[in-house]
């Protein structure tokens, strides 16, 4: 029996005469975090606004318990959209306090004052920001008005949360922050939180499942240093151009538009540039650590995010830290090209 709170069924959007999303069938449990992940440009904001019927497909059915919803009433439709809420990459927030921004969905809904009060006191504390309800938007930091726009949106109390890229323009102690209050509102109050990322790596943390899109299409695994750009020849070798001064050699009979992906473990990492035929080598700081039984994952901004897994061992022995300037170096030939 499908128990899916939220399920789709041969969904389908088009734009420009171009498929964006081919998705057979995709369901949502209830009280489970569920993480959407893949490159920009893979379908994950256009998915996240067709499952909270911001967007309407162009084939398909969406079933919110079992009930389909494309061809039901609009008054239905918008009864149903009421059970959940998205929260955008970039979130608008009123020039008011941190609580009129809060109370702004219930207000709409004509809840009473006194509800506002208790709700907001209750979404606030799960976001950690109790006594900031006078505070002006315009003094909060990039994370503190992230929290508050996740507390405008828990207050209304949805069966479903969708968050888009919820970390993507934060800084690091805010991201540890929304990473916990993501495990809190399943714990506490059991709503079905679903989140786009483009961060492996996070997805794996917090999620109990992961969904893995490219091209709009579901995959069974999005591999780590995925990227999309364009193969050109120049001087009779390829090149992958993934951002505007960086590109990669690599082997292939292709041109033009294309993903690429480079295994963590093809990649050497070294205090010096490494001496060898590999063509592609970068200089960059490391920005994450993450320690994975007997390996350590490496995740190193050299104008683009890579990431790189040596062994702990390793990792002790060259005294690697957050900020370490590295190179990391791998050959034209282990780019894989989808």
């Amino acid at each position: 029996m499908d128990t899916s709170i939220l399920k789709v069924k041969n969904l389908k959007k088009i734009y420009n005469n171009k498929t964006v999303l081919d998705i057979d069938y995709l369901g949502f449990q209830e009280s489970k975090i569920y993480a959407i992940v893949g490159p920009n440009g893979s379908g994950k904001t256009t998915l996240l606004n067709i499952l909270n019927l911001l967007v309407k497909p162009d084939k398909g059915q969406i079933f919110f318990r079992d009930q389909e919803i494309i061809n039901n009433s609009n008054s239905k439709i918008l009864e149903i959209r009421r059970e959940m809420t998205l929260v955008d990459q970039d979130p608008f927030l009123f020039q008011s306090t941190v609580y009129n921004n809060v109370a702004y969905g219930l207000k709409v809904r004509s809840v009473s004052s006194l509800v506002q009060q208790n709700r907001i006191k209750n979404a606030l504390d799960m976001v950690g920001l109790s006594g900031f309800e006078n505070r002006k938007v315009n003094q909060l930091s990039g994370g503190e008005a992230q929290r508050v726009v996740i507390a405008r949106a828990l207050v209304i109390e949805p069966e479903i949360l969708f968050l888009d890229e919820p970390t993507t323009s934060i800084d690091q102690r805010h991201l540890d922050i929304v990473e916990r209050i993501i495990k809190k509102i399943k714990e506490k109050i059991k709503t079905t939180v679903i989140f786009s990322t483009h961060n492996l790596s996070q997805a794996y943390r917090l999620a109990d499942e992961v969904i893995s899109i490219l091209d709009g299409k579901i995959i069974k695994k999005v591999p780590e240093n995925l990227f999309r750009g364009e193969i050109k020849e120049e001087d009779g070798l390829k090149w992958f151009k993934v951002a505007e001064n960086i590109k990669f050699a690599l082997v292939s009979e292709k041109i033009g538009p294309v993903y690429i992906s480079i295994d963590p473990t093809d990649i050497i990492l070294s205090y010096e540039p490494f001496q060898s035929s590999a063509r592609n080598s970068f200089l960059g700081k490391i920005v994450k650590i993450m320690e994975q039984n007997h390996l350590v994952k490496l995740e190193v901004d050299v104008g683009i995010p890579l990431v790189t897994i040596i062994t702990r061992e390793s990792f002790q022995q060259m005294n690697l830290n957050l900020g370490s300037k590295v190179y990391l170096t791998f050959k034209a030939s282990v780019v894989k090209i989808y």
